[in-house]
């Protein structure tokens, strides 16, 4: 497959599932998949053939707007000790929604162990989210990507209009090309045109109401 179009991060947690055949509550767990994007993405789970076996994934594609979530809720097919420590993955993959083209994946790796849940596995990095309130923080830490991601690109932005500002004053302050009837101290190459100020004076005008808008 051509790599020669745009890659994108995709952000996905947890990063890894893991189900307890001793413990009920683990045998369906939620996969929260976000959007940091200003434009909207595809998503689709793939998974081999012996994988959807043993899960239901009920959302396997769909899309996610501008700047937002989608829960994946991923439950356990067929509970049976065969199925036991055993790794499976799940890709994700997100598309462009108006062209079709891949433009970021993620695997997420699941598996299923014997007996129930071991205090061990309550400190991981990645963990599995089941109450409401474990929902709730998955939420609020999304919201907190997206935010952060948010304001580092509005700086960014509002450091790049502060600086075409600055260029566009700086011109608009030399002096007109050919300065006929008043002497300048300024090289000639400081001279710029009627045109070249025009236009520096609109795209100030712009930019100031971007940067106060923002």
């Amino acid at each position: 497959m051509s790599m020669n179009y745009r890659q994108v991060p995709v952000f996905v947690f947890p990063s890894s599932l893991r189900f307890f055949l001793g413990s009920k509550s683990s045998h369906t767990q939620v996969v929260t998949l976000y959007s940091p994007y200003d434009f909207p993405i595809k998503y689709k789970v793939h998974c081999h053939a012996a994988c959807w076996d043993k899960y239901i994934v009920p959302n396997p594609e769909g899309t996610i707007p501008p700047q937002n979530s989608v829960d994946l809720v991923i439950t356990l097919k067929h509970i049976t000790p065969s199925n036991c420590n055993i790794s499976d993955k799940f890709k994700i993959v997100i598309q462009d929604s108006v062209t079709d083209k891949l433009i970021g994946r993620k695997t997420i790796e699941s598996t299923i162990f014997a007996g129930e849940k071991d205090n061990r596995y309550h400190n991981d990095d990645d963990f599995e989210f089941q109450s409401s309130v474990d929902s709730s923080s998955r939420s609020v830490q999304g919201e907190n990507i997206i935010r952060n991601i948010h304001v580092d690109r509005t700086r960014s932005n509002n450091v790049m209009s502060t600086l075409i500002i600055l260029v566009c004053a700086i011109i608009l302050f030399l002096p007109v090309e050919p300065e006929n009837n008043k002497a300048s101290s300024l090289p000639i190459y400081f001279h710029v045109s009627h045109k070249i100020q025009l236009l520096a004076a609109l795209l100030l005008g712009i930019f100031l109401c971007i940067l106060v808008r923002s």
